[in-house]
């Protein structure tokens, strides 16, 4: 089981490295940034942490991708539906995105789906979930494999 966690790590490392490098090349939608909704969301769970901005938004994203979500899909991979990884990846990309919808979102004061920052903010946080998603359980199959 150790191993199986451990492996859930490092496939979500991997796709939040992915992830962050669409996100620095966000030409592709300029008016949303990710790593200030965390960083303002870091800030306000920690409670003046002292971290420079925007490195807590940085770690936040870092520390949930690599660890909380890889351990949470190397927990339920076995009972998510579908065959292929990709397909998994994307149930658990969905999944995800409907956490964040309505969880982290409106603790960021975006509101559910984050229509306070922008109308077109509930696409690209399904669209990054979806890549993520997809990544992560395309990593994890292929650190299943290397084994």
């Amino acid at each position: 089981m150790i191993r199986i966690l451990f492996r859930g790590i490092a496939a979500g490392f991997v796709a939040t490295c992915i992830l962050s490098l669409l996100m620095l090349t966000k030409s592709w939608l300029p008016q949303f940034d990710t790593i200030t909704l965390l960083d303002s969301i870091a800030r306000g769970l920690a409670v003046d942490s002292g971290l420079p901005t925007p490195f807590a938004g940085w770690l936040w994203h870092f520390i949930v991708g690599s660890l909380v979500w890889g351990w949470i899909y190397a927990v339920m991979e076995p009972i998510i539906p579908g065959r292929q990884p990709w397909r998994k990846g994307l149930y658990f990309g969905l999944m995800v995105t409907l956490l964040v919808w309505f969880t982290v979102l409106p603790l960021a004061g975006a509101g559910a789906f984050g229509t306070h920052i922008s109308w077109i903010q509930p696409v690209v946080s399904l669209i990054q979930h979806v890549i993520y998603g997809v990544v992560l359980a395309l990593a994890f199959y292929r650190l299943e494999s290397n084994n």
